[in-house]
């Protein structure tokens, strides 16, 4: 249909757009009146919506649209009712068990994100767990409940919240930090990008000859393969018979 309309709406599966895309399903395909259903929350305004609605509302691409548009409905309701079995199964997990003496704290974050489920379940999540996991920064209704799945509510089995954190991959990795190679790597890497080449260039520019090779810090790969070599030549391995030196 030549539409832009996913260029100038942040997210095509908001209110403003399911109810432009439903309306072009049922048959309007008047920019202005498209342009009309805007909601009070979109960014754009309405000028900008209806000439992302220009466009050539050709038969065989309305019946694709309109395809995708029941599939996705039809999985919205699969989640929904993935939704009600979640719910069942945590209330059965808190089957006898008693509810926190504290009270339920006020929600950190307001705004719901795309992937929280469509039940109340903080309330049964905060009764299973013993506390109010989406206090944390970052963590959501969702989240608290992948945690309570994959790492259940016993604690005991890691020593410290560095062992946890370490052990969930949150940690940074000991040979970067902030992003960035730490000074050792980045040596290693100098030493195998001199020790590929054939020659080095001083600062005037003319070509200094390799005398020493440039591999101090670790063997490269080509001197690794020059090491190898001999060895190669007097062995043959293959894959279903072991390796038979000559």
């Amino acid at each position: 249909m030549n539409i832009q309309l996913h260029y100038v709406i942040a997210t095509i599966t908001g209110v403003t757009g399911m109810r432009i895309i439903r309306a072009i399903v049922a048959g309007e395909h008047d920019p202005d009146k498209l342009a009309a259903m805007r909601d009070v929350r979109c960014k754009e305004g309405i000028e900008t919506i209806r000439g992302a609605l220009v466009g050539n509302y050709r038969p065989e691409h309305l019946f694709a649209l309109r395809q995708s548009l029941a599939l996705y409905d039809f999985y919205q309701q699969c989640i929904d009712e993935c939704d009600a079995e979640i719910e069942k199964a945590v209330a059965g997990l808190n089957i006898g068990r008693p509810m926190p003496d504290d009270p339920l704290p006020k929600a950190k974050h307001r705004s719901k994100m795309p992937s929280d489920p469509n039940s109340n379940v903080r309330r049964a999540v905060y009764q299973l767990a013993g506390t109010d996991l989406t206090q944390i920064h970052g963590v959501g209704p969702f989240l608290a409940l992948r945690l309570i799945g994959e790492c259940g509510t016993d604690m005991s089995r890691w020593w410290t919240a560095r062992h946890f954190t370490s052990w969930r991959a949150l940690s940074p990795g000991c040979k970067s930090a902030a992003g960035r190679c730490c000074r050792r790597t980045r040596v290693k890497q100098a030493a195998d990008l001199l020790s590929r080449s054939d020659s080095r260039r001083s600062r005037s520019g003319e070509a200094i000859p390799r005398s020493v090779p440039s591999t101090a810090v670790s063997p490269s790969g080509s001197a690794m393969r020059r090491q190898l070599q001999p060895l190669r030549a007097t062995s043959q391995c293959c894959f279903t018979t072991p390796c038979v030196t000559k």
